[in-house]
């Protein structure tokens, strides 16, 4: 990591806030629901990012069983239009399934409005219960707000981590910041 400082929750609240990712109550809001752990050193890379979801600046594509794969895409865009702060809305979800009559099917194509801007996306996942982490990345860097310069992108894992993807709503200036202050790099966008 480019900084030898302790990171923790408390460091990551000092970095958002300095890099104008969120404001100090919302730094003081999470840290105050983090109260027991927010002073623990974090050593992983993903933990570090991963906690950037509590901070409101990331959404969590999860990697493990999510039950109905189908209708968690549509609680994902909506989690990570959320974060654009009403600068982008979705709408209009379906999902159409390559194989309607059998309900594990996890094959077919995922629809919905962006901004009044039909999108649609092919899941490729065999499974219902899991999600397709490419097409979950894809749809997500759909919604970066076209008249802002910030822009989702997904957190560089190394090969060993396993888990969930974390897409990031910055500016590259803010995620030069993260690089440097916490560790955390970025995927070169996959559109």
């Amino acid at each position: 990591m480019a900084n030898i400082q302790s990171i923790s929750y408390v460091r990551i609240a000092e970095v958002l806030t300095d890099l104008g990712m969120i404001t100090k109550e919302k730094a003081r809001s999470v840290l105050d629901e983090a109260a027991t752990y927010a002073t623990e050193p974090m050593e992983r890379r993903h933990d570090i990012a991963s906690a950037l979801e509590c901070f409101g600046v990331a959404v969590a594509i999860h990697a493990d069983d999510v039950d109905v794969a189908d209708e968690h895409y549509d609680w994902l865009l909506s989690e990570a239009a959320a974060l654009t702060g009403g600068k982008v809305t979705v709408s209009d979800y379906r999902f159409e399934k390559y194989d309607p009559d059998d309900e594990d099917c996890g094959r077919g194509r995922m629809h919905f409005t962006c901004n009044g801007e039909p999108l649609s996306f092919i899941i490729e996942q065999e499974s219902n219960d899991y999600l397709d982490m490419g097409a979950a990345q894809q749809a997500i860097e759909e919604l970066s707000p076209h008249d802002d310069s910030r822009d989702f992108r997904c957190v560089e894992r190394e090969a060993s981590e396993l888990g969930d993807d974390i897409m990031v709503l910055a500016t590259s200036e803010q995620r030069a910041g993260l690089r440097q202050h916490l560790g955390i790099t970025f995927e070169p966008p996959l559109g």
